[in-house]
């Protein structure tokens, strides 16, 4: 019995001990643990915070913070206003108009809505929250412009100086209303994919026949390309190249529009050359260029030009009039 008395009593000093090593935590200075006359580091205890650690709270509430803020920034509200005009300017009422954007940062996050133009060819979208906005217009009976690629419209944190919501100033689209299509013969150079033609650096001309498709011999064909390149390094970036461009027995004339279906009846020049020394300013390494042209037989046509004058790679679209009329769209 004497025994077991002093068991316990050891037990319940060795429980006091621990009690008041919690509540008096050690120096640094002090062994964390000590058996017999041994220190032996004490790993069972979490290691002590310093007292200017932020509460547990704030700290797993910092993540949700973030994200809420995040989520403000990306949803920013939405103003849109548009107007769709044909290509004489004249408002286009009753335009299919949608409108794209993404509510949160996740793919639930999709939303989209679709509207018309009004009779005075208007629209405009409220409500809405998002960083930016995607817009297409289109009609039945219209052509869609396809250059007419509009930036996406943004909003916010993420707002683009260049655009502001007006509703005085509207973004403006526009639509080409479809006419009578002609019978038009088209062809293309190269003939297939994966063809590839190429010009020789040294002037060589090549001739191509638009209307059986091909390279003929020379004096047989309609359009006749020649080039010239400097190749003392074949290995430079830029250097000096000329293109010239020839219709035999006819002509071209340069066009910027997109939607080429009436060729004019005068201003066709029989060859035009594009001259690119190295040192002008606004050398180009390719060139996409549109032609209206004239066959020496009077029938009108438009080609489409590409080129590369580092190898002189080059493709060729064309669609030409046979009846002689001045209407190149297709039916």
């Amino acid at each position: 019995m004497l025994l077991l008395f002093k068991a316990n009593q050891g037990q319940k000093t060795d429980l006091a001990t621990q009690s008041e090593r919690r509540t008096n935590p050690p120096s640094q200075s002090e062994p964390s643990n000590v058996v017999g006359n041994h220190q032996v580091p004490n790993t069972s205890q979490p290691p002590w915070m310093p007292a200017t650690a932020p509460p547990a709270s704030q700290t797993l509430a910092a993540p949700y913070q973030d994200a809420e803020k995040i989520l403000e920034l990306w949803q920013a509200p939405i103003s849109f206003y548009g107007k769709v005009v044909d290509e004489n300017s004249n408002a286009v009422a009753g335009a299919q108009v949608s409108f794209h954007w993404v509510e949160e940062p996740a793919k639930e996050g999709n939303r989209g809505t679709n509207i018309e133009s009004d009779i005075d060819g208007l629209f405009s979208l409220m409500g809405a929250r998002r960083p930016d906005l995607a817009v297409s217009v289109s009609k039945e009976g219209y052509y869609s412009s396809h250059e007419e690629v509009h930036p996406v419209f943004k909003y916010g944190f993420f707002a683009d100086t260049n655009y502001s919501p007006d509703p005085v100033n509207p973004i403006v689209f526009h639509l080409r209303k479809k006419g009578n299509g002609a019978t038009l013969i088209t062809t293309d150079f190269p003939i297939s994919m994966g063809q590839i033609a190429q010009l020789h650096h040294d002037g060589t001309p090549v001739e191509l026949d638009l209307l059986k498709v091909g390279r003929i011999r020379a004096g047989s064909g309609q359009l006749k390309l020649e080039f010239w390149r400097e190749i003392t390094n074949r290995n430079a970036h830029v250097f000096d190249w000329k293109m010239q461009l020839s219709i035999l027995g006819g002509g071209l004339v340069k066009t910027d529009e997109e939607f080429d279906y009436q060729a004019p009846s005068s201003g066709y020049q029989p060859a035009i050359v594009i001259d690119m020394p190295a040192t002008n300013q606004n050398w180009q390494g390719e060139v996409r260029c549109k032609y209206y042209i004239q066959l020496a037989n009077g029938n009108y046509g438009r080609i489409d030009f590409y080129f590369l004058p580092y190898n002189g790679v080059f493709t060729v679209h064309s669609a030409i009039n046979p009846s002689g009329s001045q209407n190149l769209e297709a039916q």
